[in-house]
């Protein structure tokens, strides 16, 4: 009897041995290189939330071809070195064959030959930075590139009426970018830069930067910033007794960055991808947001990671849960597809085909589309 009892068990131990890994392979997994600590875990945190929403909706509605979507996180620490780290682990120990990318254009492409040597989906919704895609066709990105945005910045200063003007820019891929990009612009339109200051990121004090910037009293400064930067700069430029009108990229364009400043964000203006929100599907996605958090401040890009996340499945379900047949289904995935963000159509060079400029403002305290 004793025997019997023993093969029983042991049989069953190798029925669940045999089992577990079949219904581990039933999970669709894909990886996601976040900032969830670090000196941009800010952008991380809402990321996180916005791709969570849109698994929640997705496995609701029988997940992909009955497939559960299951997202593996793993902490890039907001760094470029800890950025290829998570991508490695991702593609080496997870075997996952999409990535949704870090943040911050630098990190993404530190990480992004990785991908590319491993033949590796790896995507960016917030990475602008022209040279983002470069690294082969295994990358992809769903934001404009810096460009455009840059142009837009350039003509919104002209068409202010500034002609002068001093530039600040965090010294990364992303804020180069953008700086040559607004810089040629400006000055084809025949405005004059005075001054071109770079600044570290995650400092403390930036009144060295902001005093430079502000020498001549300046009507406007263009401040290419990211969220904690910018809110420690604009409080300490308040505090300074600095008196100008700000001009930003899409970075900064963050309730957070809002919330960390206070008072001193008040009238800030800036470019940004635009994102038309009265459709239903925008309304519907921050009606959805708001019963899973409490909240209808939507973090920044987390609408894009939002859509992001819908995209890549159907790249699955066009292409197959394989990396290349993800690459190969992503054009055909993405073209004439409406997000909440709009029109997700790939170019030839694996970012958007179509991308609107807007412009934004603080107004009594919160981040609105500027109209005159």
């Amino acid at each position: 009897m004793k025997k019997l009892v023993v093969i029983a068990s042991v049989v069953s131990l190798l029925v669940w041995f045999s089992v577990a890994p079949v219904r581990a392979a039933e999970d669709i997994k894909i990886g996601a290189a976040f900032a969830l600590s670090g000196s941009i875990a800010v952008y991380g945190e809402g990321f996180k939330k916005c791709v969570d929403l849109a698994v929640e909706e997705i496995n609701a509605k029988g997940g992909i071809k009955g497939k559960k979507i299951e997202i593996v996180y793993e902490d890039n620490k907001s760094n470029p070195k800890d950025c290829v780290t998570a991508v490695r682990k991702l593609i080496t120990v997870d075997k996952v064959p999409v990535i949704f990318g870090p943040a911050g254009s630098s990190n993404f492409m530190a990480a992004a030959p990785v991908a590319q040597e491993s033949k590796v989906v790896m995507l960016s919704a917030q990475g602008t930075a022209e040279k983002l895609t470069q690294a082969g066709k295994y990358i992809f990105r769903i934001i404009p590139s810096n460009s455009k945005q840059g142009q837009r910045l350039a003509k919104m200063a002209f068409d202010m009426g500034y002609r002068k003007l001093p530039v600040m820019y965090i010294n990364n891929d992303w804020g180069l970018d953008l700086k040559d990009g607004f810089v040629t612009s400006f000055k084809k339109m025949g405005g004059v830069v005075t001054d071109i200051i770079p600044f570290d990121e995650k400092k403390t004090d930036y009144r060295t930067e902001l005093l430079r910037a502000n020498r001549g009293n300046p009507k406007a400064i263009v401040n290419l910033t990211y969220i904690n930067e910018g809110a420690v700069q604009f409080k300490q430029a308040y505090e300074m007794g600095v008196k100008t009108q700000w001009l930003c990229g899409s970075a900064a364009r963050a309730p957070k960055m809002v919330e960390l400043a206070g008072k001193a964000a008040e009238g800030i203006m800036g470019t940004y991808p635009s994102v038309v929100q009265d459709t239903k599907a925008y309304q519907a996605f921050k009606a959805a947001y708001k019963k899973k958090y409490g909240d209808d401040k939507i973090p920044i890009f987390g609408d894009y990671n939002y859509d992001l996340v819908y995209l890549t499945a159907r790249a699955i379900e066009k292409g197959g849960y394989t990396a290349e047949g993800i690459r190969k289904a992503m054009p055909a995935a993405s073209k004439g597809y409406k997000g909440v963000t709009g029109d997700k159509t790939f170019d030839k060079d694996r970012g958007m085909q179509k991308a609107d400029i807007g412009i934004w403002i603080v107004k009594n305290g919160k981040i609105e589309d500027y109209k005159k």
